[in-house]
């Protein structure tokens, strides 16, 4: 593996943390000692360690977590970024790490099943929670709260005003967070410390407009999982179903009492899903 640089911002330096090649900051847990190596990508604003608590459910594993680019402590997206450009970056990353195994949320499931779909052979085991295929129509809601954002970013820039927007009702996307006040304060610190670069340059535009068809989609050889929460938005739903219908194999997982961030707000329900599936 490859650690083109330590991090380092003073006191709140994470040791764990590192750089790697492609701009991608990347958080370990275990060793490749601990068992084999899985990629973890998170959803949009968030970071790596948005897993901790999984992993530590999780203890078999070499844990890989990527910041994904405009993200954490990773590179900025740039005006190149594409869905495409970074899922075989993402990928580049793993082939180091000798990484088959993959788990992603929301977003970071859409990188993941581009990943999946161009370079099959790569990735065996697929978990995807709150699947998000590209090309999808949003929900209305959110396609209204992005056009909120860029707004709001002219005006004020990132900060406490686009946090609380980005995580306020509708869209659902934060509204499970609600039952988990610990979780709900630890996801708006990372969301606080977003740039929100890719509201700049188009990227957020230009990997949302990316398109995965069916037959895309069937190129997936990945045992594939696909964990949605019961009160997740229905557009999640259904791209749960479509995945179930179109991939040659794959199983849905449906969480009660769980909404759209299903694999952190109830990570020790899902932990026992996740470790027989990626076994």
């Amino acid at each position: 593996m490859s650690t083109s640089g330590v991090i380092a911002d003073g006191p709140s330096a994470d040791p764990a943390l590192h750089l790697e090649p492609e701009g991608f900051a990347v958080r370990t847990a275990g060793t490749p000692l601990s068992g084999p190596a899985v990629v973890w990508i998170h959803g949009y604003t968030m970071d790596s360690s948005t897993w901790e608590e999984l992993w530590a459910l999780l203890p078999g594993w070499f844990h890989i977590g990527v910041d994904l680019l405009g993200h954490g402590q990773s590179a900025p997206t740039s005006t190149e970024s594409t869905l495409p450009s970074i899922a075989r970056s993402v990928a580049r990353l793993a082939e180091r790490y000798r990484a088959t195994r993959v788990v992603a949320l929301s977003f970071g499931s859409s990188i993941a099943l581009q990943w999946a779909l161009e370079l099959p052979d790569s990735v065996t085991r697929l978990v995807v929670g709150a699947p998000t295929i590209a090309g999808v129509e949003p929900e209305p809601s959110a396609e209204r709260r992005y056009k909120e954002l860029m707004m709001l970013k002219r005006f004020t820039g990132p900060g406490e005003q686009m946090t609380e927007l980005w995580m306020s009702s509708p869209p659902d996307i934060f509204r499970g967070t609600e039952n988990h006040p610990r979780l709900r304060a630890a996801l708006r610190d990372i969301i606080l410390r977003h740039r929100w670069k890719e509201l700049d340059d188009g990227a957020m535009g230009r990997m949302t407009a990316w398109r995965q068809t069916d037959a895309d989609l069937a190129a997936i050889s990945a045992r594939t999982l696909a964990v949605i929460g019961e009160q997740d938005m229905p557009t999640f739903l259904a791209s749960a179903d479509r995945l179930a219908a179109v991939l040659p194999d794959c199983t849905t997982a449906r969480i009660p009492d769980a909404g759209h961030l299903v694999l952190i707000e109830r990570a020790a329900a899902v932990a026992p899903l996740l470790e027989a599936h990626l076994r």
